[in-house]
Parts: C-alpha cells; sequence; structure tokens
C-alpha cells in the first residue's frame, strides 16, 4: 500500500474517489452484490447505482471495503500531509531578466550545477544509519560554515529518494504537522533535512513531536549545524531534558574541509566549466597545476573563487583572494541584477535605489519572515519605506521573493551561509548610514524574531566580527526581554562564545532583574560554558539576598558566587567572598550545631580559594580546621563521608604548598579508598572519584613513586574520559588528568606515549580557553608538559615555538595575579633548554637567569620554592658553560648542589635532582679545573645512582654506568691505578 500510495498519478487517481458519489458506488460494488441482480452488460455508473441501492437495504453499508476505503484515504490524505510540510530536495532557479539570474542560486547545493566530489565514507555510514531499522531516528551532521555538510545531507536524501523514501527539507513551522503525518502512514519511509537547526525557531517543536513519535513508519531527521555538541547544549538548559537528549545522544557525522590541493584545483576546473555552461558564458581559460585554491579551503571558498573566475573572465592565479573580496565582486553582480529587475513593469515597485533594494534583501534575509504579511512588516522597518504605500511595499516584498524563493518556508534563500552572513553584516554596519538602517531594522523585535536574529548574528561573528555589535544592539535594547534568546545564541557557537559571553554578561550587568528572573536565567546558563554570564547573574542573585534574604539564604549566594569567581580566576575577590561565607555559616553553626556541615563546607571552599591566591598558610588551616569538623560529622553519621572526602582533597594540596609529601601521600591515599566504593556504586560520586586519583598521582611524584604515578594517573584518565564523553562539563578535569599522566610519562621514560597524552592535554586546554579565558592557566600547565615532552623526543624546532608561546602566556597570567609565577619560573626554565637545543646560547642565559631570580623572589615568601630555585639553577649552570663564564658557572652549580642535599634530607624522591644538580657540578669543575673536588662529586653521584639503581633498574642503571665509567677516567689522572668493580 505505501508503495502505490508513493506513485502521484495513483495519489490523483485516488483523490477522484473522494467524489461522495463515487465512494457510494465503490463501496455498494465492493459489497458483492450479485451479477444476476447487477447485469455485468449493464454501464459501471449503473451498477454502481443499483448497488448502492442494493446494499442499502441489505446493511452492507459497514463492509470491510469500506473500512479499507476510508483506510486509503487516510493514507494518501498523510502521504500528501508529508509532502505539505517538506520543501523538495531540488530547486530549479529562474532567470527573470533576459536569461539573466542569481550567482548565489547556483551555489547552494539545493541547485548547484557541479558534480558532488568525496564524502564516499560519510554517504555510506548515512546511508546504513536509514536503512537499520534499530537506529536513533535523530542525526546530526556538524562542521566549519561551507565545508558541505548541506551537500552531504541532500546526495544522501536523493539516493533515498530514489529508493522510494519521502524526503525533503522541514518547511518552517511544520514539524508537528510532519511527525503527525508519518505516524499515520504505517509502511513509509521518510527522510527529514534540517538545515541551519540552530537559527531554527520550530527546533522545539520538532524534538518535542519526535519525542512523542510512536508511529511504525521510519522516520529519519538529520540537523545541520555548525556546532552540533554546542547546539546540544545549547537545547539542554532550554528543553524538557527527555527532549533535549535527542540531540545529546544523537550520533553526529563531523565534517572537516576535504581534499589535497590537487583535488581543490580539479574540482575548481570542474566548477568555472560547469558555472560557465549553466550562465551560457564563454569558459574563462583554467589550469591542470595552478588555481585559486589551497588545502583546508572550505568547499564553498572553492566554488565561490570558481564563479569569480567565471564573472570576470579572467585567468586564475594562484593565490585565492580573502572572502570579503570574493563576496564583493558576487554581490556587484547580484545588485546589477537587482536593479534590472526591480525596472521590470511586471513589479511596479516605482524608482528605486540599489542602496534601497540591498536593504529590502538584507531585511527580509535577516527576519526570514513566514508569509507575505510578515514580510511586509519587515520591510516597513527600512526607514525609506516606513511611510510608504501598501502597494509599493508588498509589490517590494513580491519582487524580492520571486529572486530567492523562501527557503523551507522561511524568509529568503539568499545564497551559501558565509556570504549571507557577509552581506547582512556589511549592509548594517559599513557606514554610518547602514548603522542607522541597523538601528531602525532592529528596533523592538517580536521575541521570535530576536531569537532566531540574535542566533544567526552569533553565527555570522565567527567569521565577520562587525556582527557581534549588532548581536550588543539587539540585545542592549531591551536585555531582560531577550536575554534568555542570547545565552541560547552564545551556547550554540564555539569559536564565537568567549566574545559573547563577555557582551551578554555586560548586558545583563546593566539589567535591572529581578529575583524570578534571575534564577530562571541562572537555570538556562550552563557556568562552564558561560562563566560570564554565569558570574553576572550570581551577582545580581548575591545583591536580591543582601536585600531580602536570611543569612543561610545569603551564605549560600556567597557560596555560588565564590564558584563563579573560581571558574573565572578572580581569586582575590573568590577569597573575600568566601571569609564571608565562613563567618556568616561560623554564627549559624555555633546556634544550630546541625549547621556544622555548611561550615565545614565553607571552610572547604575558603581553602581552594587561598590555594588560587597564594595564600598557602592559611588554606593549610582553613583545610585542616574542615577535616577535624568533618571527622566529628562522620563519627556521628558516615553519610558525611562524601563531605570527608572533599576535605581531604583540600588538605592533601594544602600538604603539597606546605612541603610536607609523607602526610601528602597519606592523606591523598585515604581520601582515594574512602571515594572508590561509592564511585562504583553511584555514578554520581566518580567526578570527585577522578579528581582524587590526580591528587593521588601528584603525591606519588613527590613522594618518589613513579611507577605507581603512572597507574594512577592511568586510571584518573580513564575515569575522567568517561565523564567527559558523557558531559563536557567534566572537560577541565580530563585536561588535568592527561597533564599529570603526560609528567607521570615521563618520569618513567615512556615518551613516546608522553607526546601523544600531552598534545591531547593541550588541544583540550585549547578549547576550554578559548571559551573560558580562567582556563589559560590550565593550558599553560599542559603546554609546559608538552615542551617537555618534545624535548625528549628531538622536536626541537617545535620545542622551542610551543616553549616561546608558553612563557608569553604566563607572562599574562602573572601580569593578573602574581600567584601564577611559579608557573612562569618553569615556562622560563623550559624555554631556557629549548634555547640550548637550537644555539641560542645568549638568549639561554637572559632566560635562565630571570628563572632563578624569580625563584628567589618566591623563595622569600615560601621555603617549598628552594625545589623551583635547585632546577633553575641547575638550568642556568649548563647555560653559562655555553657561553663560557666558567666561574659563575662553579659557584651556580655549588648553589644547586647544596639545595638540592637539604632537599633530598627532607624528602628522598628529591635525590634524583640531588644526582642531576651533581652532574652540573662535576661538569663545571672540569672546566677551571679542579679536578679533586670533581673527584669526590663524581663519587658521591657513583654512590647515589648505586642506590637509586637498586631500587628502580629500568630508571638509573644507564645514569650509574655513564657516571662509573666517568670515575674510571678520572682516577688514573690522580695516581690511583686500582681497578675499580661495582656491582648492583
Amino acid at each position: 500500500m505505501g508503495r502505490w500510495l508513493k506513485n502521484p498519478a495513483r495519489l490523483k487517481t485516488l483523490s477522484r474517489l473522494k467524489n461522495p458519489w463515487v465512494l457510494v458506488a465503490m463501496a455498494s460494488i465492493g459489497a458483492g452484490v450479485p451479477s444476476v441482480v447487477v447485469p455485468g452488460e449493464w454501464p459501471v455508473w449503473g451498477r454502481a447505482l443499483i448497488a448502492v441501492v442494493v446494499a442499502g437495504l441489505s446493511g452492507a453499508s459497514g463492509t470491510y471495503f469500506g473500512v479499507a476505503l476510508t483506510r486509503a484515504e487516510n493514507a494518501a490524505a498523510a502521504i500528501e500531509a508529508l509532502h505539505s510540510a517538506l520543501d523538495p530536495l531540488i530547486h530549479h532557479p529562474q532567470g527573470l531578466a533576459g536569461g539573466e539570474r542569481s550567482v548565489f542560486e547556483l551555489l547552494l547545493p539545493q541547485s548547484c550545477p557541479t558534480p558532488f566530489w568525496g564524502r564516499r565514507g560519510e554517504r555510506d555510514w548515512l546511508w546504513a544509519w536509514c536503512q537499520e531499522e534499530a537506529a536513533p531516528g535523530l542525526l546530526v551532521v556538524d562542521g566549519p560554515g561551507g565545508c558541505g555538510k548541506t551537500r552531504l545531507a541532500l546526495r544522501a536524501a536523493q539516493e533515498a529518494a530514489a529508493d522510494g523514501w519521502v524526503a525533503g527539507w522541514l518547511r518552517e513551522g511544520k514539524a508537528a504537522d510532519l511527525v503527525d503525518a508519518a505516524a499515520a502512514v504505517a509502511d513509509s519511509r521518510v527522510l527529514v533535512l534540517v538545515d541551519n537547526a540552530d537559527t531554527r525557531t520550530d527546533l522545539a517543536s520538532l524534538l518535542g513531536a519526535l519525542a512523542r513519535y510512536e508511529g511504525r513508519a521510519r522516520l529519519r531527521v538529520v540537523l545541520i549545524t555548525r556546532h552540533g555538541v554546542e547546539l546540544g547544549q545549547a537545547l539542554q538548559s532550554h528543553l524538557p531534558e527527555q527532549h533535549a537528549l535527542l540531540v545529546k545522544s544523537a550520533p553526529v557525522i563531523s565534517l572537516l574541509p576535504l581534499g589535497e590541493t590537487s583535488d581543490l584545483i580539479r574540482w575548481y576546473g570542474e566548477a568555472v566549466r560547469a558555472f560557465a555552461a549553466t550562465r551560457a558564458t564563454q569558459v574563462p581559460p583554467v589550469s591542470d597545476t595552478i588555481a585559486p585554491v589551497r588545502e583546508g579551503q572550505t568547499m564553498v571558498e572553492v566554488l565561490t573563487q570558481a564563479m569569480v573566475t567565471v564573472l570576470r573572465q579572467a585567468a586564475p592565479t594562484g593565490s585565492p583572494a580573502p572572502l570579503d573580496e570574493v563576496a564583493g565582486v558576487l554581490f556587484e553582480h547580484e545588485a546589477r541584477w537587482w536593479r534590472g529587475t526591480a525596472a521590470l513593469d511586471r513589479w511596479a515597485v516605482g524608482p528605486v535605489t540599489d542602496v534601497l533594494l540591498a536593504r529590502i534583501i538584507a531585511a527580509l534575509a535577516l527576519f526570514a519572515p513566514a508569509d507575505e504579511p510578515e514580510a511586509i512588516g519587515v520591510l516597513r522597518r527600512v526607514p525609506e519605506l516606513a511611510d510608504a504605500s501598501a502597494e509599493r511595499v508588498t509589490n517590494l516584498a513580491r519582487w524580492a521573493h520571486s529572486l530567492y524563493p523562501p527557503a523551507a518556508g522561511a524568509g529568503v534563500r539568499l545564497g551559501p551561509n558565509l556570504l549571507a552572513d557577509w552581506f547582512i553584516t556589511t549592509s548594517l554596519t559599513r557606514t554610518e548610514g547602514d548603522r542607522h538602517f541597523a538601528r531602525h531594522l532592529l528596533n523592538d523585535p517580536t521575541e521570535e524574531q530576536a531569537a532566531r536574529i540574535l542566533t544567526l548574528l552569533a553565527r555570522a561573528g565567527e567569521h565577520h566580527p562587525p556582527a557581534r555589535s549588532l548581536f550588543e544592539q539587539l540585545l542592549g535594547g531591551d536585555p531582560v526581554r531577550l536575554a534568555r534568546h542570547a545565552i541560547y545564541a552564545a551556547l550554540t557557537t564555539a569559536t564565537n562564545r568567549r566574545e559573547l559571553d563577555h557582551t551578554t554578561a555586560t548586558a545583563l550587568a546593566a539589567a535591572d532583574l529581578d529575583p524570578d528572573t534571575t534564577t530562571r536565567l541562572l537555570e538556562l546558563t550552563p557556568a562552564y560554558a558561560l562563566p560570564r554570564c554565569a558570574l553576572t547573574l550570581t551577582r545580581h542573585r548575591l545583591h536580591g539576598a543582601r536585600a531580602t534574604g536570611t543569612p543561610p539564604e545569603l551564605a549560600d549566594a556567597l557560596t555560588d558566587l565564590a564558584a563563579a569567581l573560581e571558574r573565572v580566576g578572580e581569586h582575590r575577590e573568590q577569597v573575600l567572598v568566601t571569609r564571608e561565607a565562613v563567618g556568616l555559616r561560623r554564627g549559624l553553626a555555633d546556634g544550630t550545631p546541625a549547621r556544622r556541615f555548611d561550615l565545614a563546607e565553607a571552610l572547604g571552599n575558603l581553602s581552594v580559594a587561598l590555594n588560587g591566591a597564594g595564600e598557602h598558610r592559611e588554606q593549610l588551616l582553613a583545610a585542616q580546621e574542615a577535616i577535624d569538623l568533618c571527622r566529628e560529622l562522620v563519627d556521628g553519621d558516615p553519610a558525611y563521608r562524601h563531605a570527608l572526602g572533599r576535605a581531604l582533597g583540600n588538605l592533601s594540596v594544602a600538604l603539597h604548598h606546605a612541603g610536607d609529601p609523607r602526610e601528602q601521600l597519606q592523606v591523598a591515599r585515604e581520601e582515594v579508598d574512602l571515594r572508590r566504593g561509592p564511585a562504583d556504586d553511584n555514578l554520581t560520586y566518580r567526578p570527585g572519584f577522578g579528581r582524587s586519583l590526580i591528587r593521588l598521582a601528584v603525591a606519588l611524584h613527590w613522594a618518589g613513586e613513579h611507577r605507581e604515578q603512572v597507574l594512577v594517573a592511568r586510571e584518573a584518565v580513564g575515569v575522567c574520559r568517561e565523564l567527559a564523553d558523557g558531559d563536557p562539563v567534566h572537560l577541565p578535569t580530563l585536561a588535568h588528568a592527561l597533564t599529570h599522566l603526560a609528567a607521570a610519562l615521563s618520569r618513567v621514560g615512556e615518551h613516546g606515549e608522553q607526546l601523544l597524552v600531552a598534545r591531547e592535554a593541550v588541544d583540550v586546554c585549547r578549547e576550554l580557553a578559548d571559551g573560558n579565558p580562567a582556563h589559560r592557566f590550565d593550558l599553560a600547565e599542559a603546554l609546559i608538559e608538552f615542551t617537555a615532552a618534545l624535548y625528549r623526543v628531538g622536536e626541537h624546532g617545535e620545542q622551542l615555538l610551543v616553549a616561546r608561546e608558553t612563557v608569553r602566556l604566563c607572562r599574562e597570567l602573572v601580569d593578573g595575579n602574581s600567584a601564577h609565577r611559579s608557573v612562569l619560573r618553569r615556562a622560563l626554565g623550559n624555554l631556557s633548554v629549548a634555547l640550548h637545543q637550537v644555539g641560542e646560547h645568549r638568549e639561554q642565559v637572559l632566560v635562565a637567569r630571570e628563572a632563578v631570580g624569580l625563584c628567589r623572589q618566591l623563595l622569600d615568601g615560601n621555603p617549598l620554592h628552594r625545589f623551583d630555585l635547585a632546577e633553575s639553577l641547575g638550568n642556568l649552570s649548563p647555560a653559562l658553560d655555553r657561553v663560557g663564564e666558567h666561574r659563575e658557572q662553579v659557584l651556580v652549580a655549588r648553589d644547586a648542589v647544596g639545595l638540592c642535599r637539604e632537599l633530598a634530607d627532607g624528602n628522598p624522591a628529591h635525590r634524583r635532582v640531588l644526582g642531576q644538580a651533581l652532574g652540573n657540578l662535576s661538569a663545571a669543575l672540569d672546566r677551571v679545573g679542579e679536578h679533586d673536588e670533581q673527584l669526590r662529586v663524581v663519587q658521591e653521584t657513583v654512590d647515589l645512582y648505586r642506590e637509586l639503581a637498586a631500587h628502580d633498574p629500568e630508571l638509573f642503571h644507564q645514569a650509574y654506568v655513564d657516571n662509573r665509567a666517568t670515575l674510571r677516567r678520572l682516577r688514573p689522572q690522580q695516581g690511583d691505578q686500582d681497578d675499580i668493580t661495582f656491582n648492583l
């Protein structure tokens, strides 16, 4: 039945059966009236009429045929409803002036004359998803603008249509109708494409209908968007959980620009020929070896370059033109086309200018009106048309829609998004007159209009920065009403999110938000994605709590603000806020012992804040007080064990800064043991368990237990990766775990894996820092480990580039917070090593001296930095050797050895660093001829590495052998001819 109904001719025949007389006659004939009653030689209409009477007398009105015919009618109506909810896959543009046509139409996938290139694997995967009955009904195709997402989806849909599927583009506002119609057709197969899914105002309706869908028809929906994960994040807070999960759990095909340079050159040539043939113009000369393309370009960029070549009729060069230049050429052509078509008598639009026509197209493309009355309302926003006659405005709307037929039932189909976004942005921002036009156009839109426009401007800002000022202008006009739409728009973008977070936060800071609005907006704002917005909203909440809240409500608001401040790296203010919260909680706990838990939590938060601000002495006191409280609570009720775990984690960090590695390791082990069981039983506790594993890995490092450190760091990465796969809020923890695993692998000599892990850590941290500058510290730490990994595998060119980037980043961090000087010191140390590898020894000395000076400053405030100073002196010593400063080299090397002896006496884990310092001192003494002292130093070094090799031969045996060889070489020079034999 389904296949029969899909035949258009048969559908037409069935529609004729809806005539009442025909239906009654068919029902009667189907009742099985005997031929003796209705003679076979009678005409059909006569037999039908007699059959109606007989059937009526015999009660045949309820026969099966009647029911079946009703079902067939319903199925036919459902198929018609499906088609009415979908636009055709292919659009055939028509020239309106002497055969002339839009060049933008030819660049759209729906009407582009070029072949479909590549993507065989993605096409096969998409087709397999269509065919698999158990597959989820929703698929996301994402990738950079212009890389071919829509072309891929269209190609798959064309193949599906050829196989009998109902396929098309979802029309705006037809989502519910589509799903209802699919449910009414039992054996149909339906493939629906939703282009620009992030800007669709009916996306919530679609997801709601899909969540309720229980039909037997195979319904497949493809969402096409630039940022699939980000779209899921945006929907998660704006839709019921069940609907948002449809996107979050949907499979994703992520596309990147396609083809090597040779492919792009060939495709460019084919596109030039196809465009020239379609436009009936001469084919410009093209080359098989040279074209204005470069590897990494998107498909749209290649096609637009080809179109410019056809329009200019010029031989191509080997350098692609910038997007602004290409777009300008194409829009110059469109402007001439607009002028020519508007002059036709058929439109009766009166005198027009190029500026007016461009503003009409820009307004309709931006607002995407759903019908003619709405389009007329949009055009009234154009200053030149505010007082124009109704007839003229109507004619102009019809003219525009004839040039660019509405895409999926809304707006004008102007062209590829990269070009359309450029045109809209420049039309509203290029001159003061354009900006005046923008103020009129964007004044007081409806919420639905504002939602779409803000999302489109967020997308446009990724390639055209002036779009951000339009976003700010629109939001600033009514921030209270439009804030939720701005938050959604900011969430849908990735490369532009940081700027939009700041813009939206600024607008919210100046807005008069009531408590209910503040609460609703906070519920819509994922703090990890939009940290500045979250901070501004928590400030509003605190302001309300100070005015009308109770002491517990005020303490809660302070706690939330402290967390928001930590996310943006405002540690000084975070300390002030957490101290106030502790004071409130302490007063409440004095009167109500049941509130001691709240006090313990507040003390833990204070410990975290003090750590960020570098106030490590007070940090230890706060962490210890929290531990004492939590142990008392656990003694009374084991349910507080989770709180004790958090307190142990804070104490472990504080003990690290206090320079107590033994107790740090003991506390870290207790925390992991406490958290492991609950984390195995309840996924809610796994994030805390992952962080506890990271802290244990750090403690094992300072205790010198590097083999176990690797095992624990691997487990931490496994836990954190699983969490981050399920929710990107856990990406920062994964980044920390990866950074610590890279460091652990370095200490056991696994340098190949160390490099892979360090690269991944940097990639994750770059993504995080792009969205939130507070993660630049995490990026700096990841870059430090990455630089070390590059050194270990001999990639010295990249090592130097990364080392310089790290130092620049750390200087910026120190400018904002002097507590980051320790990280800058490490970055300078890495840079000095990298400079040595490429022979830049003069600069190496300068950098190494700066690191030493920085360490001496740090040491004045905290003895823990003795290790940092020893390490920096160890870098300075060989640097001085390279520039011939051998006397200073000896002094520096002796200073380093003295520090390392103190460190090793307090913590045997530092004997490894002592061995390196002794090696530097031996080399320095050799340079100045101090062979007696050198001999004693080498003997001490051999004894040290003998002990270390006995504990871990794999790590230290080679160092022992090398130093033993040095000792053999030195002894004969001192008259000692004894044969020296050492055994492990």
